[in-house]
């Protein structure tokens, strides 16, 4: 379940203090919704699980499913744009685990040339192939006891991935040259910002391997899902940033971070933030400073913005069960087919 961040300006009606969710204009609906889902939980305190910035549902619900997954051993498949913190999420998942005092390994598969994919992985012995002057180890051996997180895993070679799977089903390797085959006791947590499920469709990612790397997934969502959280990290990059200067957002600024559709996510954010502190003349970012020139998301006449995604992945979540998504959004079901018709959602 993910959540939006939703603020709108518009003509009021008639307020019934008794039935908001009947009378009130679309204004307080909206502020109703939009404090709805925003749950800690226990797991949500823990020191490493306070990293992932936000107080938004989605990420509350990403906390958890963290924390339920580092008692576990089994394999994780993480989905999200770049730029969302995947790799954070993995550190994370590796640091609660039971693997913590033991090696995290990550790896990028799209950074290493297709060549060397399975000597990177699996390591090689002297005189391997031109080049190998000694022994090497592998990144899944340095990963024994630990963790090997394998960043990009959608652009790792067709031949490697085979070498990938026989590694989850046998826990042994043997080194490119070699004669010998090693244990080694790794957990898998794979990432990728592509539909590893439409790669397969296209022949480009191997089934058996995608299901054996799918027994958890996590999904880690876009920044401009993420509502008020965009505020809240811009304050903590600003506070990691300013190297003792004090500065402040503007409301102007504030208005253009939260209307920006943010393709890079927290990685764009963070520059971004960067960017305005260099900028900043007097300790106020101002809306110039944050050099936003790209499209905003949609801006609907007449109003400020409104981010509809909230209202569509509210409904979606549901599978189209609209009692149970005004239930969730915390409305009625009568008022949900209201702002339905008057913004003419297509659902």
């Amino acid at each position: 379940m993910s959540f939006s961040y939703l603020r709108a300006r518009i003509i009021p009606e008639t307020v019934n203090p008794d039935y908001p969710s009947y009378g009130a204009s679309e204004e307080i609906i909206l502020m109703k919704i939009r404090k709805v889902g925003v749950k800690q939980t226990t797991a949500d305190q823990h020191p490493q699980l306070q990293l992932l910035i936000g107080e938004s549902s989605c990420i509350s619900e990403l906390r958890t499913n963290i924390a339920k997954y580092a008692k576990s051993d089994a394999e994780v498949l993480i989905h999200g744009e770049t730029g969302v913190g995947k790799g954070l999420c993995a550190h994370i998942i590796h640091e609660l685990s039971s693997r913590h005092e033991h090696p995290f390994v990550s790896v990028n598969c799209g950074a290493i040339p297709s060549g060397l994919v399975a000597s990177e992985l699996f390591g090689h012995t002297k005189g391997a192939f031109t080049g190998a002057i000694h022994d090497r180890t592998g990144f899944v051996e340095r990963a024994n006891k630990g963790t090997l997180f394998l960043d990009e895993i959608g652009d790792m070679p067709p031949d490697s991935q085979i070498h990938l799977l026989h590694f989850l089903e046998s826990k042994q390797i043997q080194k490119l040259g070699g004669d010998k085959c090693l244990n080694v006791d790794c957990r898998i947590i794979a990432a990728s910002h592509v539909d590893l499920k439409s790669e397969v469709v296209r022949g480009n990612f191997r089934e058996d391997l995608f299901y054996r790397l799918n027994i958890l997934t996590l999904s880690v969502p876009p920044v401009r899902r993420r509502g008020h959280d965009i505020l809240l990290l811009a304050q903590h990059f600003l506070n990691q940033l300013q190297n003792g200067e004090e500065f402040e957002i503007s409301k102007k600024a504030e208005d253009k971070l939260m209307a920006h559709s943010w393709p890079g996510n927290v990685r764009e954010l963070r520059n971004v933030i960067q960017r305005a502190i260099v900028m900043s003349e007097d300790g106020t970012i101002l809306e110039a400073d944050l050099g936003l020139n790209s499209k905003d998301r949609e801006i609907l006449p007449n109003s400020e913005q409104i981010d509809l995604e909230f209202l569509l992945q509210a409904i979606e979540d549901n599978k189209h069960n609209m009692s149970a998504a005004a239930r969730q959004l915390g409305i009625s079901r009568t008022t949900l087919y209201r702002l339905i018709k008057k913004y003419n959602l297509h659902v």
